[in-house]
């Protein structure tokens, strides 16, 4: 009996069973969400701001505002941060129009398909950023990532990136442009995606996906799951974003300690 129930594959269950397995566990099999920290509610806030920006062409006074009432709403508590995604959004909309790109066709494009096509049993889901369809030679998809350090290159920006933009890549059909564009407070730096690092990183994430298939066949109780994977080492793993957060960082160690103790 599977334990992964209504269990829809993701870039992000993707990376997690093989970055931090123990956070995906907690997640999908006991339910325990992580929380959401400002550094990830700020690309929340960039991204539609740049949008607003370059649909509406606002005052700089109405574009804060729309940032600041999105941001509360979101539960964002750090004004650093807030000031941080104000300054990302507008550097977004600058880069995309100075590459003769306007508002984009399409924001947060969903992709839901059949994970049978792709030799998987359960369903895949994602959102791409900006779609583009008119004024380019093909169809573009760019992926925003708010970062306090910008990569100057394919080769050193996070893998994770070009795994999650393979699978797109891979299940909207294998016809669009796809490009990731990091930002920070400062500068920003647009990177293309050529098709062979697509086709690599859709086979990567492709066996990802099917580990997490395999695991759920093999594991028939939640202690199964837990004993799969090593006790999280904290040294290294606890530097993580994954365990910022005290709280969550403490349910998942009751996690190990329990199934240590019960043996």
């Amino acid at each position: 009996m599977s334990l992964l129930k209504n269990f829809i594959h993701s870039a992000s269950s993707g990376s997690k069973i093989n970055n931090v397995p123990q956070v995906f566990i907690a997640d999908k099999i006991f339910g325990i969400k992580q929380p959401s920290s400002d550094s990830a509610i700020r690309g929340n806030v960039a991204e539609p701001l740049a949008y607003y920006v370059m649909a509406k062409d606002p005052t700089e006074e109405q574009a804060i505002d729309y940032a600041t009432k999105k941001w509360k709403k979101m539960g964002g508590t750090s004004n650093d941060e807030l000031q941080f995604a104000i300054k990302c959004g507008f550097l977004i909309a600058k880069e995309l129009e100075s590459r003769q790109l306007k508002r984009p066709e399409k924001y947060q494009e969903k992709l839901y398909v059949d994970g049978t096509e792709f030799d998987l049993d359960k369903p895949i889901r994602g959102f791409m950023d900006f779609s583009y369809f008119k004024n380019v030679p093909r169809p573009l998809v760019i992926d925003i990532k708010t970062t306090k350090r910008v990569p100057s290159s394919i080769e050193t920006c996070n893998y994770d990136h070009i795994l999650q933009q393979s699978l797109y890549w891979k299940i909207s059909g294998e016809n669009r442009k796809f490009a990731l564009l990091y930002v920070s407070d400062k500068k920003t730096n647009y990177l293309e995606l050529n098709e062979a690092d697509l086709r690599k990183g859709w086979q990567i994430m492709k066996y990802n996906l099917q580990l997490i298939e395999r695991l759920d066949k093999k594991c028939k109780s939640k202690a199964d799951w837990l004993l799969s994977f090593p006790y999280p080492n904290f040294r290294s793993q606890g530097t993580s974003f994954y365990f910022s957060d005290k709280k969550f960082k403490e349910q998942i160690i009751n996690l190990y300690e329990g199934v240590i103790e019960n043996g």
